[in-house]
């Protein structure tokens, strides 16, 4: 393959790509680049099928369109604005149609609404669930950050240096060293785990001091939950263990953060007063768990980190992981308020709510209903509505040519 299907519009950069379909009960299809050689995507015709009535007609990922990024994008966007539109008109059109004390007739009847069939039912779903609609179709459209609304600076490289030291320097590391601190933390697995061997292993650097961080390969279990969480959201995503050597010195032995003793006390926070050194500190608290603005549905972030609020502008927050020797997230008030009118009101994601299952499903599954229900007492009648007029302009076109 040199140009992306359906399911690898998201992987172009590895390019081309190998295709294999087994002639196996699943229709298994597997990917793999021909740059890497790694197995980029695995499918089964399943996950296919909920792949085309989820994710596809939720992004309107279709290959055609999804291949022009920038007319996606736009065509995203304004039929967004135009779902904002209709939602607002629609909801106030609603509103003042509803007469509490039923003051008109239908069929000698009292009535709170002055339609009848589908639209009697359209206008009635629009007043239960028009709210709902209109946050999530404006939502929606902030998660394609349109128009620079709600933009904010990132972690920048002055707060990055402050962890790392500077840019990586591969100088310091020779390739004894190397074998060296990778044996180290092969031997650490093996007596910490049992047979378990060092899988991957990439260079970092803290404090101007090249470290090497390796990982361990997966078991079995854990391979098989790596492969089935795609389609599971909420699935807890396995952490592989880890461990730290110094690539100066591997004969320091390993460690697995950047606030054990040997870095000395309270250096998490010592560095992240130098990432801002003009700027006081108002609080910096350790969080053993999510908060708001810092979660992770597979749980899959990592835990404890320092959460330190500074005293500026833009109130920012840091979010320090030990484990990492770096920042993982950069907050303010610009991000927080996006995080509420995106996550919160596209995902529902409020702390009272996220995280109590099934409430959190039945509160969704409800809505989504609501929602089907409003779109499809307004979409029938129009459907009729163009289908009349479109015989009556066929009729007249033929008494016309007569």
């Amino acid at each position: 393959m040199t140009e992306p299907d359906q399911w690898t519009l998201q992987a172009r950069g590895q390019m081309p790509m190998h295709r294999f379909a087994f002639d196996e009960a699943d229709d298994t299809r597997v990917y793999v680049s021909e740059q890497s050689g790694d197995v980029v995507l695995r499918t089964t015709r399943r996950e296919r099928l909920w792949g085309y009535l989820g994710p596809v007609l939720h992004w309107v990922y279709f290959t055609p369109l999804r291949r022009n990024g920038s007319l996606w994008s736009e065509f995203i966007i304004w039929s967004s604005l135009i779902g904002c539109v209709m939602c607002l008109t629609g909801l106030l059109w609603g509103l003042w149609r509803y007469s509490p004390r039923s003051r008109f007739r239908l069929k000698r009847v009292p009535s709170q609404s002055p339609y009848s069939g589908m639209l009697k039912w359209h206008h009635y779903a629009g007043l239960l669930f028009g709210v709902i609609t209109t946050t999530w179709t404006y939502s929606g459209l902030l998660s394609m950050g349109p128009f620079n609304w709600f933009s904010s600076p990132g972690v920048t490289a002055t707060q990055r240096d402050a962890f790392t030291g500077g840019p990586l320097r591969l100088d310091q590391l020779t390739l004894d060293k190397l074998r060296e601190g990778a044996t180290a933390i092969g031997s650490s697995f093996r007596s910490s785990h049992g047979g378990g061997f060092l899988k991957e292993l990439e260079v970092t650097q803290f404090r101007g001091e090249p470290y090497l961080l390796g990982y361990r390969a997966p078991s079995t279990d854990e391979a098989v939950q790596w492969m089935h969480a795609g389609l599971l959201p909420r699935a807890s995503r396995p952490r592989l263990e880890h461990r730290y050597v110094s690539g100066l010195e591997p004969a320091a032995g390993t460690f697995v953060r950047f606030d054990e003793p040997r870095f000395g006390e309270g250096t998490m926070l010592e560095l992240a007063r130098a990432a801002m050194p003009d700027v006081p500190v108002e609080d910096a608290s350790w969080l053993s768990e999510y908060d708001a603005h810092y979660y992770d549905l597979r749980g899959a972030r990592p835990l404890p980190v320092l959460r330190v609020q500074y005293a500026d502008a833009n109130r920012t927050w840091l979010y320090v992981d030990p484990e990492r020797g770096a920042i993982v997230q950069r907050t303010d008030d610009t991000r927080r308020l996006r995080r509420w009118l995106y996550q919160g009101l596209h995902s529902l994601d409020f702390p009272a709510l996220y995280y109590k299952r099934p409430l959190w499903d039945i509160v969704v599954i409800g809505l989504s209903i609501g929602g089907l229900a409003l779109s499809a007492t307004t979409l029938l009648p129009a459907w009729r509505r163009l289908r009349r007029h479109a015989r009556g302009f066929v009729r007249a076109g033929a008494e016309g040519s007569r």
